[in-house]
């Protein structure tokens, strides 16, 4: 009879000592799927292009000046999990894969440090919902500094997204947090 009550015992105890979030850590949002992005060199046509957070399930782009929340990644370093968005044409399938490259240009001290992510480029599917294709998940853009270095430093991101026959190009100015 005393063995029988150890394991449920020990459950409950290591139930307690679970891991979760630590010091308010926000979740990591899924990551966008890759794709393959097969399609010709030739943009002639030019479309919107927004960057932003969709975690809540609507896209809401970032303003210039805004703070972006840095998140812990998986692999220890800090990242951030922006979602992209571009102008969709009637004529557009529901399902489209694109090529994205973000590109980072920060102020102050971390501009012409050589640790620092340049630029990263992704194949993505994108999601059309209304008149925009939405990334199918946030893009993990990391970073080579601590959470100390980049709190409070000012970043311009760019965006540039290529599709079947166009891209579009947007940059904001952000503020890491």
């Amino acid at each position: 009879m005393r063995s029988c009550l150890l394991l449920p015992a020990f459950s409950f105890l290591a139930s307690l000592s679970g891991c979760g979030p630590v010091d308010d850590e926000p979740s990591i949002p899924t990551e966008a799927s890759d794709c393959p992005a097969l399609f010709g060199e030739d943009f002639t046509e030019t479309r919107a292009v927004d960057i932003g957070d969709a975690s809540s399930g609507t896209f809401v782009p970032y303003a210039d000046g805004a703070s972006v929340r840095l998140i812990l990644g998986n692999q220890g370093s800090m990242m951030i999990t922006p979602w992209v968005q571009v102008e969709a044409l009637p004529g557009d399938a529901a399902e489209t894969c694109h090529v994205v490259r973000l590109a980072n240009e920060f102020e102050g001290p971390l501009a012409d440090d050589p640790r620092g992510l340049a630029a990263a480029q992704f194949n993505v599917q994108f999601i059309k919902t209304g008149s925009f294709l939405v990334s199918d998940g946030a893009f993990y853009h990391p970073f080579a500094w601590d959470r100390e270095a980049l709190e409070g430093q000012k970043l311009e991101l760019t965006v540039t997204v290529r599709g079947d026959g166009y891209e579009g190009t947007k940059s904001v100015s952000i503020v890491l947090e």
